[in-house]
């Protein structure tokens, strides 16, 4: 084999594999958005045979060789950095047999179908077994991956290159230090400001009319993208010009579906804004979690929550619902959306209390794969931590253990990048507000040229540099959670009104 045949051999496999997820993606979203669930159990079935197929892809012993080959060579930075996403990737799958890359993908679909009814009808004996397999799975897997690696050392570094626990608790520790004080002065001050007409009847169809004006408004495109309605909202491309996002609707939350729809085109503008040329790298769209989050966290809350960003919106959503925000200025309106309080849902929490419950849910993951928890408590458990950090406690499952998506999918190791996203925000707006007047580009309108300044700086490098170097390059500086720090406390002293 030579340079030449590597190469051909190597774009002919990863087309036929991208196919194979193209259609699994495409699935997926049906899956998780419109597919009826009575059919769960023979399409989720079938879904496996198709993992098994792209299996076989994957690990065909010309791409394998190909790949094996082509890392030894100096391909230039761009390739190089694939070839090596391309090995790691491989040198996990093969790891496993066919049968047990079916078994483990089937047992992730039926468990989501179980957290969809567990949720629903508020009953975590439904989950539970599901939820307990899928932990003895993982640890079974992360093992066999790597024997001298800390199963949950594992497990974060592949959603974030390079993080483990000793990084993330040095992370928390100063969560908790700096955030936990502040949270409890601003708890003694629950009625300072009044969102009650947040929580008013919002009727679901008119909501969806208001999330058509938002699109618009940030330039998320229908000749790229597309929105749909799920349990959990998420975001899947499936390429730069095929981005799918969804929300959720609560009729007596209005903040629900917006910040969730926000939050969901942060990523999908990630998605889209990726360079092109990164197309013949597949790998190259393989982001960052961290830094995928920091791009939803900032449009949901850096952007989507200033009232700058509502200048323009806000009237149309007065026009919408006039008996319950008419009479409501837009100063109180975002005064309202910024309000801080203890409450039990992660995706509707405030910026400041946020982190808190990526805390929880990171202090949980580290016990359950350090073999310190009972795995027969852990909604009380659960529960108990809530109380702990912020002092209150769910009265149903569907509020506690079941309100998250993710253990359904056993992504361990996923829910800190939230709150490093969170952080890695900052420190970009930070920057940002040095470059930009972004409250004067949001009043007129011109969110382009944030989306803009986002592509050049931050979105269009893809997956070619870790998180830490793309800060770098974007702010001078590497990852520092003090610019995370400094804007919550300034941000909430100001609003509440407390003195340094």
């Amino acid at each position: 084999m030579n340079q030449k045949e590597a190469l051909k051999t190597y774009k002919e496999f990863n087309e036929k594999i991208k196919a194979y997820i193209l259609v699994l993606s495409t699935t997926d979203i049906d899956r998780l958005t419109v597919a009826p669930r009575k059919g769960s159990a023979y399409r989720n079935k079938m879904l496996s045979i198709i993992e098994g197929e792209l299996y076989e892809l994957q690990t065909d012993k010309k791409y394998v060789d190909a790949i094996l080959y082509l890392s030894k060579l100096d391909l230039g930075e761009t390739a190089n950095r694939d070839i090596a996403l391309a090995k790691k990737s491989l040198e996990n799958i093969l790891k496993f047999t066919k049968e047990e890359t079916m078994e483990f993908s089937l047992a992730m679909m039926n468990s989501y179908e179980a957290w969809y009814d567990a949720k629903n009808k508020n009953d975590y004996r439904i989950f539970e077994p599901h939820l307990l397999k899928l932990i003895e799975m993982s640890k079974i897997r992360l093992q066999k991956r790597d024997p001298k690696m800390h199963p949950y050392d594992l497990a974060l570094d592949d959603f974030e290159e390079g993080m483990n626990r000793k990084k993330y608790d040095r992370f928390f520790s100063l969560i908790k230090k700096e955030l936990l004080p502040l949270i409890r002065k601003i708890d003694k001050k629950k009625d300072y400001i009044d969102d009650s007409f947040l929580y008013l009847y919002y009727p679901a169809e008119k909501q969806a009319i208001f999330m058509k004006d938002i699109m618009k408004y940030i330039g998320f495109s229908s000749d790229w993208g597309y929105m749909a309605t799920t349990e959990h909202p998420f975001t899947d491309s499936l390429s730069r010009n095929d981005v799918r996002v969804t929300t959720a609707y609560d009729e007596h939350n209005i903040t629900s579906a917006i910040f969730s729809l926000i939050h969901e085109c942060g990523h999908g503008f990630y998605d889209h804004q990726v360079d092109p040329k990164f197309d013949a790298y597949p790998y190259l769209h393989q982001m960052s979690s961290g830094m995928h989050e920091s791009q939803s966290r900032f449009f949901e809350n850096y952007l989507g929550r200033r009232k700058s960003f509502f200048k323009l919106l806000y009237p149309k959503l007065q026009k919408l619902f006039p008996e319950n925000l008419g009479n409501v200025s837009l100063d109180d309106f975002i005064r309202a959306v910024n309000v801080s309080r203890c409450s039990l849902i992660r995706t509707d929490a405030d910026e400041l209390t946020y982190p808190i419950h990526i805390l929880i849910r990171y202090e949980l993951e580290r016990e359950i794969f350090e073999n310190k928890i009972d795995l027969g408590r852990l909604d009380q458990l659960w529960d108990e931590r809530y109380e702990k950090y912020l002092g209150i406690k769910a009265d149903k499952a569907s509020e506690g253990i079941l309100q998250d998506v993710h253990w359904s999918g056993a992504s361990f190791g996923y829910f800190p990048t939230y709150a490093l996203g969170s952080a890695i925000g900052a420190q970009i707006f930070h920057k940002m507000q040095e470059d930009l007047d972004i409250d004067g580009l949001l009043e007129k309108g011109k969110f382009s040229r944030i989306t803009d300044y986002l592509k050049k700086n931050i979105q269009h490098y893809g997956a070619l540099y870790t998180f830490n170097q793309i800060l770098l390059k974007a702010t001078g500086k590497e990852f520092d959670p003090q610019y995370y720090i400094d804007y919550l406390k300034n941000k909430y002293m100001d609003l509440y009104g407390i003195k340094k």
